[in-house]
């Protein structure tokens, strides 16, 4: 028994590459789970209670919460960065300190500003943007200015998570992270049930962000501070070094962020709010497999920066391979056997048929999971210092995407802005992919396609295929959902088993090297 748990541990290690690795991922997708059970509970009875129109302004505000992370111009990297890289003991923790104080003085600077711009733009927006028959431009521009309180407060929080991030403690920064959407999912859920009203709605979401807010700041501080030392300082000189990768990964961000919202704000700018709500009801759901993407972000982006740091050409390809053949065996498997299934899991989700919501569900999963296979690659230019080929490759899409977009939805009408996603994913695994193994890994192209995409492919269409065949006509709700968790674990498990499995040397090598790393 001792042996077979030895045995089921060393290989999920090689799997992960190490023991730390696995258990950043765990932590990380722990907190991206919670965040996808919460929106998946919550979304079916913010629909229900706010309507369409309602819920196309809560979708306004999902936006919002990623579009805000341009303000931070790249500096979020540079902290997580120069935390996990400062020197241990009292002097590396005087130096987080002294730099965790500058940046607050930044940080908050911003979100005071952002939350008095947004605020005093309400009127204007929800007289002159925002298309709504069912609710009234005063109460729209109440709901927009309590948003902008709560997306103040959002923004100033994640300079505190970041902080913990670089510190490596994944499992508090996770464990804050579920806690927060508890309540704001769970806190959001009981305000609608009482009384759907938005403008509650929004003051429930300020109050929670204050208290995540308040308490990812308490950790933070906690662990770089002991009895003893000295307080923290304001020094400018502590800044002036990040800059320059700063400068970088803001230009990779702006084209990210821009990329990733250009649809719903075409959208609502375009049509009303009603198609907006539609809209946001399939991101949601197609988002979702974007949560399973992050984890292994945020796990392997600083352990490629450790390998390229130490020179060790060898075992970077081998982890780069290893993790990006992982990440297919999850995002290809739930992918297509959503893609597949989309009419049955969204009636399953909402109790209801929208052929809108399906549609743009289904041409988003393609875009969604094919950037999603880029995520690593990006990562690994990031580590090595290109953020230019990303950010270009990005800004090449917006720049493309955007006229193809508006004629779509001019068009085809709602499901014609998920063109922008469906571009940026195509030529990321095409020609993105050709030009970074110009540089980086260079000739280990075809290898990538043979052995991170083909594999999933090939084994993901029998299962699905059969699935598909052998699925009851008459299943209820919960089975549904059911149906799906299976044959996508079944895919999984045959994908991970062939492209694991099979070769126990190269488990048994891949544990030794991690054990000396």
């Amino acid at each position: 028994m001792v042996g077979r748990v030895k045995g089921l541990l060393s290989t999920s290690a090689a799997l992960f590459a190490s023991e730390r690795s696995a258990r950043n991922v765990v932590w990380n997708l722990l907190g991206g789970v919670s965040t996808g059970a919460m929106m998946f509970l919550a979304t079916p009875i913010y629909v229900s209670r706010l309507g369409l129109e309602g819920y196309g302004i809560v979708g306004l505000w999902l936006v919002l919460q990623v579009m805000i992370v341009l303000l931070d111009m790249g500096m979020g990297v540079s902290i997580v960065r120069a935390f996990a890289g400062a020197e241990p003991g009292q002097a590396g923790d005087r130096y987080r300190r002294d730099l965790l104080r500058t940046m607050e003085a930044f940080y908050w600077a911003i979100a005071v500003a952002l939350t008095v711009a947004f605020a005093l733009s309400a009127n204007w927006m929800a007289t002159h943007w925002l298309e709504s028959s069912a609710l009234s431009s005063a109460d729209v521009a109440e709901a927009l200015r309590l948003m902008a309180i709560a997306l103040g407060i959002q923004f100033a929080s994640v300079l505190y998570a970041n902080g913990l991030s670089g510190l490596q403690a994944h499992g508090k920064m996770n464990a804050l992270q579920v806690a927060g959407n508890v309540l704001r999912y769970g806190g959001g859920i009981a305000v609608l049930l009482w009384r759907a009203d938005l403008g509650l709605f929004f003051v429930t979401q300020a109050v929670v962000a204050a208290l995540q807010m308040l308490a990812t700041r308490q950790v933070a501080w906690r662990m770089i501070t002991a009895p003893g030392y000295p307080r923290a300082h304001f020094r400018l000189d502590l800044v002036q070094p990040l800059w320059r990768y700063s400068a970088g990964m803001a230009l990779s961000t702006l084209a990210g962020v821009s990329m990733a919202n250009a649809d719903r704000i075409a959208i609502s700018a375009l049509l009303p709010t009603g198609e907006l709500g539609k809209y946001a009801v399939a991101f949601t759901a197609a988002g979702m497999l974007q949560l399973g993407v992050q984890p292994f972000y945020r796990t392997f982006f600083p352990r490629f920066a450790e390998l390229i740091a130490a020179g060790n050409e060898k075992q970077l390809r081998a982890e780069y391979f290893r993790s990006c053949r992982l990440l297919a065996a999850f995002v290809i498997p739930i992918g297509t056997i959503a893609w597949t299934f989309a009419p049955e899991l969204l009636v399953a989700w909402l109790g209801t048929h929208e052929e809108t919501v399906a549609s743009v569900f289904r041409w988003l999963l393609i875009g969604v999971a094919c950037s999603g296979l880029l995520w690593l690659p990006a990562a690994l230019q990031q580590a090595s210092g290109w953020t230019r080929l990303h950010a270009s490759m990005m800004a090449g899409a917006l720049v493309l995407g955007v006229p193809v977009m508006l004629w779509a939805i001019r068009t085809v009408g709602t499901p014609g802005a998920a063109a922008i996603w469906i571009l940026h994913g195509v030529t990321g695994i095409t020609i993105e992919l050709w030009l970074m193994h110009r540089r980086l890994l260079v000739g280990d192209l075809m290898e990538w396609y043979r052995l991170v995409l083909l594999p999933p492919l090939l084994l993901t269409f029998p299962v699905t295929a059969l699935s598909w065949w052998a699925m009851p006509s008459a299943l209820g709700r919960w089975l549904v959902m059911l149906w799906f968790a299976v044959t996508c674990a079944t895919a999984i498990l045959l994908t991970l088993f062939v492209a694991f499995g099979r070769n126990r040397g190269d488990r048994a090598l891949t544990v030794a090297e991690s054990s000396t790393n």
